[in-house]
């Protein structure tokens, strides 16, 4: 494992440094080479914390972030959950980190099943792996909405062999959704990713792939999507931030891309605190649903850091902040948010031009104007490393693609 320098705990323009028996408190955050990650190590250093990264690997975008206090190499939790956090464990004790924090659901699962490997003193964010599982479970998830007020999608359990035997009827097109979205296999842990499928072609394609053969189908719902943001303690909701997106990439079944804060919908909420109570969770959580006439249907609940959480953040919900304050005992007052604040992560790009290449110009075109204030997953301009980060990728696949081919 290797280390990289601490930079000393500096004043933000949010207060001092959170001090704690008389030293900042120091937070050991995985998953920072996702944008979400990237968001967390932003707000826990303007609300006063000391962050440091964990990653798996070289170069991400929390790692060169401003707001790092610095860095340690870790095996990633997908290959070898157990060195992982033997890994954190150390690195929490060298670096002094009062909090441990996962970023993603194979970290939360790994700190869940071996955190009593840390010292009582160290805040681990990551409930028992019963109910990670029960959280990540999108086949269960389906009752506990439906019992929570929400409505759902006509969801069934589909097999290759179910599929050449003709023993569905789901109408076309259709969502195919892994039972997980992170599935063991030889190697591991492996993410896999919805799809849309447009007829039993493309259906077969998609189970072809994934282990056991088998997927969770779905009819494809055409309607906004909304979300419900938060954290929760011991399955109660201690803050709560309602989303509308108004573009996802891809664009028809993909990551909110485009999206803006909006009023909390009080049935929404409702339904969401009892659906986040029947789980008991404690931590961060994104509930997705599509809205139709017939309701708000639930079709994913990600119980961690999440793609557009620098949305939250910006519109006044530190969500990061809050769930580390509970780890370490205290009940921080949560004020709301303020509505009408934009979100834009990078892949906005592809998605205005797909949009544009679909016909729908006009939209293509009203998507590219800016609105003063807006947040973005990863452009900042008091954080330009990430972004240039970005850039250089970017140019890499475009010099690759361009290449001439023998």
């Amino acid at each position: 494992m290797q280390g990289v320098g601490a930079r000393a705990p500096r004043p933000t323009p949010y207060g001092a440094p959170v001090e704690l028996y008389g030293r900042s408190i120091r937070v050991l955050l995985s998953g920072a080479e996702y944008s979400g990650g990237l968001a967390a190590v932003r707000a826990l250093r303007s609300a006063g914390f000391e962050p440091w990264v964990a990653d798996p690997v070289d170069g991400s975008y929390g790692a060169l972030s401003r707001a790092a206090a610095g860095s340690v190499r870790v095996t990633d939790p997908r290959i070898d959950p157990l060195a992982f956090t033997e890994e954190l464990v150390e690195a929490a004790d060298r670096i002094g980190a009062r909090v441990v924090l996962p970023g993603t659901e194979p970290a939360l699962l790994a700190l869940g099943e071996h955190r009593g490997l840390f010292p009582d003193d160290v805040a681990v964010g990551a409930p028992p792996p019963e109910l990670t599982i029960a959280a990540t479970d999108k086949q269960s998830l389906a009752q506990r909405a439906a019992d929570a007020g929400f409505a759902v999608p006509p969801t069934e359990l589909i097999t290759l062999d179910d599929l050449r035997g003709g023993r569905t009827d789901q109408p076309y097109p259709v969502v195919v959704k892994p039972v997980r979205s992170e599935l063991a296999d030889a190697s591991g842990l492996q993410r896999y990713e919805v799809v849309r499928a447009r007829d039993p072609r493309e259906l077969a394609a998609a189970l072809e792939v994934l282990p056991g053969k088998a997927a969770l189908v779905q009819p494809y719902l055409i309607g906004p999507i909304r979300t419900v943001n938060g954290v929760a303690w011991d399955g109660e909701v201690v803050a709560s931030v309602h989303k509308l997106a108004e573009r996802t990439w891809p664009l028809d079944c993909g990551v909110v891309c485009y999206a803006r804060t909006v009023p909390i919908e009080p049935d929404v909420d409702r339904a969401a605190r009892a659906l986040l109570g029947d789980l008991g969770w404690s931590g961060l959580f994104n509930l997705q649903m599509i809205s139709t006439p017939d309701g708000h249907h639930v079709i994913d609940l990600n119980p961690r850091v999440y793609h557009s959480l620098a949305l939250a953040v910006d519109a006044g919900a530190n969500l990061p902040a809050i769930w580390t304050a509970l780890l370490l005992g205290e009940r921080p007052p949560f004020s709301g948010y303020r509505v009408g604040v934009r979100f834009r992560s990078e892949e906005d790009v592809m998605a205005l031009w797909g949009t544009f290449r679909a016909g729908r110009r006009a939209a293509a075109l009203r998507g590219l104007v800016p609105h003063r204030g807006t947040s973005h997953a990863v452009l900042s301009l008091r954080d330009p490393a990430p972004t240039l980060n970005v850039l250089r990728r970017a140019v890499r696949v475009a010099r690759r693609r361009g290449s001439p081919r023998g």
